[in-house]
């Protein structure tokens, strides 16, 4: 017999979810793959738990809120579960006391027939927020979207510890071919920043007006040869162009070149990425920076850092239609002729590469390629409300952490959306982080 309209909308919906959280799922246990077993159980930096955690959370994540917290249904395992959660109660050194790889693909696999199950049952009408529309398995996928990068940031930490030089490196470039730098014109106007989409994060929330002024923005991100010329100049070592606290921690770390940067006498400038050490690409965003690093850079290149909101606008605003779009080129998914995205190559691509993905004003790269620090800290919107929990966003919006916006080669599509806000404290530089000026 037919179905209703309604149920077969739903059965459409819970189809889709299933589609793309499988998809999601072959790319996380192939990362899983490339973790060599010495350390799977391993914090190999004071900021993180040890990558296995990263898997267990993501099966864990995804039960607690489908499972226990909108069906109401108890945990599969209870010591797995506390195992893996974020929690104060689970210190990361205590972490460190995993399953076997074995073991973890297993809770993986229970954990998601345990979703599907409990999906397949639902009635997405109802009036809970966390079943209506699949808001709680939209939110497991894309919490595994954003462990899956986090996990690649841990991969280079572990190649950047083995320290090994294999064949993983690319072939040499040429360093008198950087690409120019040029600014665009950005006219101001009134815009909607903020998303009121279902499926949005609670601090992308609402959408208000804000106004922005004209301004001046990079075409493409600052590349490793832009920033080559900051290091040969001296960019490291002049206190002028540091803030006073960037100033104390960059004397403090002794930093002197990106995170995972080699700069050995007569060599080209190398990079330790999670398949291991390769050269840079002169063209390539520079990456693995700190929010002080750019700060410096922007004064040092005669700019500064934008404004989230002056990002934002650049991003998303259309002067033709006057509407807010929801990536730089438009409404449609990302591919690959628009952004560097979605661990596709492990590796960022040279900047200017996806023109496809374009504003219409010539901005590039405002996708993907690497998050872009603003000189905004993250705080709420107005009318901000903290859900499904407050200590995603709200336990953040303290002042002390600045946005980053546009994602990274690293970032799944969904992700992608200029919306979406990211943050660090100024000091974090393990991320996939870069930045373009603006005057």
């Amino acid at each position: 017999p037919l179905e209703t309209g309604g149920r077969v909308n739903q059965r459409a919906r819970k189809n889709a979810l299933m589609m793309k959280m499988e998809v999601a799922r072959k790319r996380t246990l192939a990362l899983l793959d490339l973790v060599p077993d010495e350390f799977l159980k391993v914090r190999v930096h004071d900021f993180y738990s040890p990558v296995g955690w990263h898997f267990g959370h993501i099966g864990m994540t995804e039960e607690y809120w489908v499972r226990t917290r909108a069906l109401g249904q108890p945990p599969l395992n209870e010591h797995l579960s506390f195992l893996f959660a974020n929690l104060p109660e689970n210190p990361k050194d205590n972490r460190v006391h995993l399953p076997t790889r074995g073991e973890i693909v297993n809770y993986l696999s229970w954990t998601r027939c345990t979703a599907f199950e409990a999906l397949d049952e639902a009635s997405l009408d109802s009036p809970d927020r966390l079943v209506h529309g699949g808001y709680a398995w939209e939110f497991a996928f894309q919490h595994e979207c954003q462990h899956q990068e986090t996990i690649a940031e841990l991969l280079q930490l572990i190649r950047q510890r083995i320290g090994e030089r294999h064949e993983n490196a690319l072939e040499a470039r040429s360093w008198d071919r950087a690409h120019p730098s040029d600014m665009i014109r950005v006219a101001g106007e009134t815009f909607m920043m903020g998303s009121d989409l279902p499926d949005g994060y609670d601090n992308e929330k609402h959408a208000h007006p804000v106004e922005v002024a004209s301004f001046e923005l990079d075409r493409t991100p600052v590349t490793s040869g832009q920033w080559l010329e900051f290091i040969h100049d001296g960019g490291y070592h002049k206190p002028i162009l540091w803030s006073e606290r960037g100033w104390e921690w960059r004397c403090r770390e002794d930093v002197s070149r990106p995170e995972y940067w080699t700069l050995e006498p007569g060599e080209q400038p190398g990079y330790f990425g999670p398949l291991g050490w390769r050269q840079i690409d002169p063209n390539e965003p520079v990456s693995s920076i700190s929010w002080f690093e750019a700060d410096a850079y922007a004064r040092w290149a005669g700019k500064r850092l934008p404004t989230e909101a002056e990002w934002e606008y650049a991003a998303r605003f259309d002067p033709f239609s006057t509407e807010t779009r929801l990536f730089p080129w438009g409404d449609e998914d990302p591919d690959e002729s628009r952004a560097s995205h979605g661990l596709n190559r492990l590796t960022p691509d040279p900047v200017g590469s996806h023109p496809a993905g374009a504003t219409d004003s010539g901005l590039q790269d405002l996708a993907g390629s690497v998050w872009e620090w603003t000189r905004s800290p993250f705080l709420p919107y107005p009318g901000f409300e903290a859900y499904p929990y407050s200590g995603y966003s709200k336990d953040h919006m303290d002042g002390n952490h600045f946005v980053c916006k546009g994602g990274s080669w690293a970032t799944s599509a969904p992700i992608l959306r200029a919306s979406f806000r990211n943050w660090y404290v100024p000091t974090y530089r393990q991320g996939f982080l870069g930045l373009r000026c603006a005057r």
